[in-house]
């Protein structure tokens, strides 16, 4: 069994927390510091049961942020490259993956164009999508979407996760009503011009990379309830998400496209 990440650098560690302050970052917060810890805990369990075996796979993270989930697949056995448009964010991932002895193992990229990446076409098996897309530009989204299609090989997975979803009426980050339901171009007469969240909507997830399945349906949710299981989600919660899907899935939709937050594997045909 694979054993959890552990800071094994002291010194990398003091240099990384170092750098967040910095960056006017807490790094003993959870979202910093702990990330890597959180993740394990997730998408740790996302990536195990959508697929027979990690080892050897090549994975682009895409928005790699602090690099926390890239530290959480090449703990797995995953040859990863990941990628972001924030160099600070980029240089603190570099120093994460230092802390916990996996440099060798992560090669990270300070990306400014991500319509246009610096990878061959099918270069890789698995794609993470990890609370990145909502902060695509609506107008270069689906742009985005088939550059990511372009570098992924056939059969390969694209895992959505922690997506805002723009059917609900709070948006899950910004913790705001309605904002979902209102057009951009309404931001300037009733928001005084602040550039506000949004979220994505499910279809535009499911069709905007090309031609893929919903993993996730295809297995009957099984693998995606299974992740929730190994997660220790509470029960009654549970119970809740395997009712949802036992209904959703006559109408062929899966229940982690309805969530607050998306989350759902897609498979290239």
């Amino acid at each position: 069994m694979t054993t959890k990440p552990q800071i094994v650098d002291q010194q990398a560690h003091e240099t990384f927390c170092a750098f967040a302050r910095s960056m006017g970052l807490n790094p003993d917060d959870l979202w910093v510091g702990r990330y890597v810890d959180y993740e394990w805990d997730h998408s740790r369990h996302v990536f195990e049961h959508a697929c027979d075996s990690l080892a050897g796979q090549y994975a682009l993270e895409f928005g790699c942020n602090y690099g926390a989930t890239a530290i959480v697949l090449a703990t797995l056995g995953v040859t990863v490259t990941a990628i972001d448009i924030n160099e600070q964010y980029v240089k603190l991932a570099k120093l994460n993956a230092a802390r916990y002895g996996l440099s060798e193992k992560i090669t990270f990229l300070h990306v400014t164009d991500t319509t246009q990446l610096p990878f061959e076409p099918a270069q890789f098996h698995l794609v993470s999508c990890n609370s990145v897309l909502e902060y695509v530009p609506a107008d270069i989204l689906q742009k985005v979407q088939r550059e990511i299609d372009r570098v992924l090989a056939k059969n390969g997975l694209i895992f959505i996760a922690g997506t805002s979803n723009r059917i609900w009426p709070k948006e899950v980050h910004s913790g705001k009503w309605w904002v979902n339901y209102l057009s951009p171009g309404l931001d300037n007469l009733l928001f005084a011009g602040q550039n506000l969240e949004r979220g994505v909507f499910p279809w535009q997830i499911l069709h905007g990379f090309g031609d893929y399945q919903n993993a996730d349906l295809n297995s009957g949710g099984k693998a995606y309830l299974a992740a929730k299981t190994s997660m220790g989600i509470a029960r009654n919660r549970l119970q809740i998400l395997r009712a949802a899907n036992r209904v959703l899935s006559l109408f062929g939709v899966t229940v982690g496209l309805v969530t607050p937050s998306i989350s759902v594997t897609l498979r290239k045909v």
